[in-house]
């Protein structure tokens, strides 16, 4: 039996060899045959007999599916034998063959032998840039079709010296191991011009930011940033493209949530009927200017009436401009969480992507540096120009604190736009707020980045009072003799970089009052010593004095941020405002309810409205991303009530001093119309 066995195994294994030699004969005779085809085919194609190469295109050009269509063992002798007759090519006489290979559907290919697949790609690759270099004509067309499928490949790192790690969501790719950037590293090796044509390739073929799916947009964006790894000469360019991609669906989703509630927000965003419970405390939601203005602080009687008539001929402007076809204005819940999830995919794929670039390492060797110069520039072009965006600024909040040095930049920076007197206004109003808003809450600033830009303002405040309070002089005593002339010049609107610099400095002073004591007592509040000041730059001594100046800043600053700091300020012994405070509501009211008009008055609403809205504006606050939220988190400073052991703060909206994690406390700093201003009004005016 023992016998029978071994002769049946050894007839057995015997057998097998058999078969798998007859196999390889096959192939290999197969192979022959296939290369014999395609030199017979050129051969013929020089006599001007296309016959044989019309027949090789025609089965390249059937779907991989298709039964009639070439096998992929086919497939790779052929291009074995194209890429080792590439000078034998005729451009006229080939395009049909090159065009065909080039639209092949190589993504498609599925269910097929792995190792055949792996030499299928290889070969694949190299045809391609052998082609490029044979025949640059084609360069175009190779990029093109290599760009376009980045929206269905997940990136790859290129290398293991690139200097972007990417943390993308991985997507479903029947064939991962394609890599496109091997090529067009190769492209670009051999055909170095080829970087000025990219770049128009990859703004033509940039996913919609409204019709592409979330997928699309990531694998996109990843795939760009790849290629920042082995060219960079085109980092600004595609940063450029994935900012202005990023701004557009902030805009449009700051847009969409202008129809909705902040309870309607928050819900829509967590998710409560996914049950996400757990991240409802760390999606935290905070919109300036969502609460309807009968809900808020501003509720007199005349601002109802100013809001009635603006709506009425808004209403009319739409008519008028043919916009009458918008049969709902509310947005669908299923497109604002579209673009919730494009915007917090992408911005989380950036932090997570640009992490180590800027690690001490990275930055020491200089590699970091011009990453972070280009991000700065184009923060400067884009994203602070830009009106009212709320998540993309967060890039570089990010960014900027993983080193002093980089927060140093930021906040130089800053100051730099805010007090050009060669920027625009506007830009360095909205400088000025991304500087009070930095300020109040990264993280990781230290006490002297804090106390520097405190002690800048001060000195700036300061010497403006000094200079141009005469201003208001005149215009007072100008006010009786050509009152009508005095109030078409705007009045005190020409002041808007005082009371922003004012009101960034009160905005400052309720998140940091703790670091800018000088006895670091963070707890009560203690008796000053006789004749100096327990506060950075003479704080309260400033304060003092300009609460009194003639630019009354506290009548043109947030109504919010200076009902907020009042509180803070009274309790800390640093000022007293609350009777300022009660003679500008009453001077308002009377003005309001006055018989005599502004002539300008109704032409100047639009400039004034936009004046009060870019008071309102705080760049920095909470994230409504769930994603980044939670990377932005240990960097990330919440608003805290922290005066709940004091019964005059306790239960009020107040902003005080600490630095916790309170995150419905936020609400009431950031958002300028909210709800509870108009009770904290009415007992501010009990205690005054």
């Amino acid at each position: 039996m023992t016998l029978n066995k071994k002769k049946q195994k050894t007839v057995g294994s015997s057998s097998n060899d058999n078969h798998n030699n007859n196999n390889k004969l096959v192939n290999e005779f197969s192979e022959k045959m296939c290369a014999t085809y395609v030199k017979a085919a050129f051969d013929s194609l020089e006599k001007n007999d296309s016959l044989q190469v019309d027949s090789l295109t025609s089965k390249i050009s059937l779907p991989f599916d298709h039964h009639e269509s070439i096998s992929l063992p086919t497939f790779n002798v052929v291009l074995r034998a194209l890429i080792s007759n590439v000078s034998r090519f005729d451009i006229n006489k080939s395009s049909g063959l090159i065009s065909a290979i080039l639209d092949y559907k190589w993504l498609d290919v599925k269910q097929v032998d792995q190792s055949a697949y792996v030499v299928f790609i290889d070969l694949y690759s190299n045809f391609l840039s052998v082609l490029i270099s044979s025949f640059p004509k084609y360069l175009h067309d190779v990029m093109s079709k290599l760009v376009k499928e980045f929206i269905k490949v997940s990136p790859q790192v290129v290398s293991a010296s690139a200097s972007l790690s990417l943390s993308l969501s991985p997507t479903k790719s029947s064939n991962p191991i394609i890599n496109h950037h091997d090529v067009l590293a190769k492209i670009i090796k051999i055909i170095p011009t080829s970087v000025n044509t990219l770049p128009g390739i990859l703004q033509k073929n940039f996913p919609h930011h409204l019709s592409s799916s979330q997928a699309e947009l990531t694998n996109y964006v990843g795939n760009l940033l790849c290629i920042t790894s082995y060219c960079s000469e085109l980092q600004f360019t595609i940063w450029q493209l994935i900012l202005e991609c990023c701004i557009k669906l902030d805009v449009e989703l700051q847009n969409e949530l202008d129809y909705l509630r902040d309870e309607e927000i928050d819900e829509l965003i967590n998710g409560k009927e996914d049950g996400n419970d757990d991240d409802a405390d760390d999606a935290d939601l905070t919109l300036v200017g969502d609460v309807p203005k009968d809900e808020c602080g501003n509720n007199s009687d005349d601002d109802e009436d100013d809001d009635d008539a603006a709506a009425e001929n808004d209403d009319e402007d739409d008519l008028l401009m043919g916009e009458e076809y918008i049969l709902d204005t509310v947005s669908s819940p299923e497109h604002i969480k579209s673009l919730v999830g494009k915007l917090d995919s992408i911005i989380a794929s950036l932090l997570n992507g640009t992490e180590e670039s800027f690690s001490l390492n990275e930055l020491n060797s200089g590699n970091g540096v011009p990453l972070y110069n280009t991000l700065t520039s184009l923060f400067k072009t884009h994203i602070l120009p830009t009106h009212f965006t709320k998540l993309i600024q967060f890039v570089h909040f990010q960014i900027s604190q993983y080193q002093p040095e980089l927060s140093d930049s930021f906040l130089v920076m800053l100051i730099d736009v805010a007090f050009n007197q060669m920027e625009i206004l506007e830009k360095r109003l909205k400088a000025m707020q991304y500087l009070s808003s930095y300020i109040a809450r990264a993280r990781s600033l230290s006490k002297n980045q804090v106390v520097f830009v405190v002690s800048y303002l001060v000195t700036w405040l300061d010497k403006y009072v000094m200079e141009r309070e005469c201003e208001i002089l005149d215009m007072e005593s100008n006010k009786n003799s050509n009152m009508q002339t005095t109030r078409s010049t705007g009045g005190m609107e020409r002041f808007k970089l005082f009371y922003a610099a004012f009101q960034a400095l009160l905005y400052i002073f309720c998140f940091r009052y703790e670091m800018l004591r000088l006895d670091g007592n963070s707890t009560g509040s203690s008796k000053q010593r006789a004749g100096d000041s327990e506060w950075e730059s003479d704080l309260d001594k400033f304060f003092q004095r300009a609460i009194l100046a003639k630019f009354n800043p506290l009548k043109f600053c947030d109504e919010s941020v200076v009902f907020i700091f009042a509180k803070i300020a009274t309790k800390l012994n640093v000022c007293y405002c609350y009777s300022i405070i009660e003679h500008n509501k009453r001077e308002k009211i009377l003005q309001n309810n006055g018989k005599s008009v502004m002539p300008s008055a109704v032409g100047n609403f639009k400039q004034k409205q936009e004046f009060l809205d870019l008071e309102a504006y705080f760049p920095f606050d909470p994230l409504v991303l769930p994603s980044c939220k939670k990377i932005v988190a240990k960097n990330y400073v919440e608003w805290h009530n922290g005066d709940d052991e004091d019964d005059e703060f306790s239960g009020t909206t107040s902003c005080g001093g600490g630095l916790g994690d309170d995150e419905d406390d936020d609400n009431e700093i950031s958002d300028s119309n909210d709800e509870d201003l108009s009770s904290d009004e009415e007992d501010e005016d009990e205690d005054i």
